[in-house]
């Protein structure tokens, strides 16, 4: 049986109860608000992790230049010329010129295992940025959300206070005209007093969360800071939770890196191996010199070209080469182990944000019905009020009880957003749900 990710007829009744609720000031600046896209292209660009990660990207593009350039000869220019010499004064030779070019031909397939390795590093690290990228896309959207949740919070609390001023200052005008007994202002005033202390919390929970997603972005705090809400998402279907964990499996950038890990493990294992034993070693060098003197202008030029061949082993070196092959062995059984782990790792964070959403899915409609419940006491309570068959504390308990129901419809409706968001993160999908 197919489940669908969204229930518009539920969203839609929710969404006009809230917005029935008083725009708060941050709303009523919506105009010139940042969209979630606005919030995700600025982290992008100030988001520390992201900008290292591209700066190691970008180091490690450097080595694998390095590796690679053993391949091509080395030319080098040298001048030199003699400043001071003790002892009497030699009209002869007092500068050289030389040119030289070398080549490494072949070094028992060191520089080979050397490009492999870097190579293996900077995929490791562009799959690295690009999972960085995917995290801070999350922890935007998650904050993102979670500063809507507040505001919308704050509204219902604004929308209390509201409420229970005008019930005080109803019950205050039947206690003028004798009635009501005066006794019957205590809950309300009592209520009253208990919301606007809710309201404050609210409020200070609005700026809270604005620095938070600020400080998420890579920005420093600023006094005035809004959001714009975002747009229902495209009615979408949800699958089971094992085409999810293939996906994740198949297309998160962290696999790969792991991947990638051993890779650069493996072919550090190669190098050090290689230093073990006997090597076979090319090397080719052309140099060309010329010679001038300080008493003649006449010049002389020569030139030598070599072809060095034969076998380098590391006889002694304190136990060195089999410390490193050691250690390597080791890094390359870590790059396995965190490889296998992964795996692990995904299908735990899947199926978590997968349970998630299907909860918050369920919480939408209940919320809902809940909400029509409370909304249906509050109005049967205010007709047997208005008939007298009712007294303050009745109608204040039917009120709270609707509170209570439109916070937690927008709880659940911000959890809800959030949780897609989540399963989007957890199966690697670029930008996640709103990023692109």
């Amino acid at each position: 049986m197919t489940v669908k990710l969204y229930h518009p007829s539920i969203l839609i009744a929710v969404l006009a109860l809230l917005w029935a609720v008083p725009a708060s000031a941050e709303d009523a600046a919506a105009a010139a608000s940042l969209s979630l896209q606005d919030c995700i292209e600025i982290a992008m660009k100030n988001q520390v992790d992201v900008l290292v990660g591209e700066n190691t990207v970008t180091a490690a593009k450097a080595r694998r230049t390095r590796a690679l350039s053993e391949y091509y000869p080395q030319v080098t220019a040298e001048y030199t010329s003699n400043i001071a010499e003790s002892g009497a004064a030699r009209p002869g030779q007092t500068s050289n010129t030389f040119l030289s070019v070398s080549q490494n031909f072949y070094d028992g397939g060191l520089r080979e295992a050397k490009v492999r390795r870097s190579s293996a590093e900077v995929s490791q690290n562009q799959f690295g940025l690009e999972r960085f990228r995917q995290i801070v896309t999350f922890s935007v959207t998650s904050d993102y959300f979670s500063l809507l949740r507040v505001q919308h919070l704050a509204d219902v609390q604004r929308a209390r206070v509201t409420y229970l001023e005008g019930q005080l200052a109803l019950v205050q005008t039947r206690v003028r005209l004798g009635d009501a007994a005066e006794v019957e202002a205590f809950p309300v005033e009592a209520q009253l007093a208990n919301a606007r202390v809710d309201l404050l919390s609210a409020e200070n929970n609005i700026r809270t969360s604005a620095i938070q997603l600020q400080n998420t972005m890579g920005l420093s705090p600023a006094p005035v800071f809004s959001v714009q809400e975002v747009e229902e998402p495209a009615s979408a279907e949800i699958r089971p939770v094992d085409d999810y964990v293939a996906a994740a499996l198949a297309g998160r950038p962290d696999v790969r890196e792991t991947q990638a890990g051993v890779k650069l493990a493996k072919s550090s294992v190669e190098s050090a191996k290689i230093t073990l034993r006997p090597r076979p070693v090319i090397f080719g060098q052309y140099e060309r010199s010329f010679n001038g003197g300080i008493s003649d202008s006449v010049s002389s030029s020569d030139d030598s070209l070599l072809i060095t061949g034969g076998l380098v082993y590391d006889i002694f070196n304190g136990g060195y080469n089999r410390a490193a092959y050691r250690e390597e062995l080791t890094n390359l059984s870590n790059a396995e182990l965190r490889t296998m782990q992964m795996e692990k790792d995904i299908q735990s964070e899947v199926q978590q944000a997968y349970l998630n959403l299907k909860n918050a899915e369920k919480r939408i409609a209940a919320s809902d019905l809940s909400l029509k419940a409370a909304q249906k006491n509050f109005d049967a309570q205010e007709g047997r009020y208005k008939q007298g068959l009712a007294i303050p504390l009745d109608l204040l308990n039917a009120q709270f009880e609707v509170v209570t129901a439109r916070s937690n419809a927008v709880q659940a409706r911000y959890d809800y957003y959030t949780s897609i968001a989540q399963l989007e993160y957890a199966i690697g999908k670029p930008g996640g749900l709103y990023g692109n």
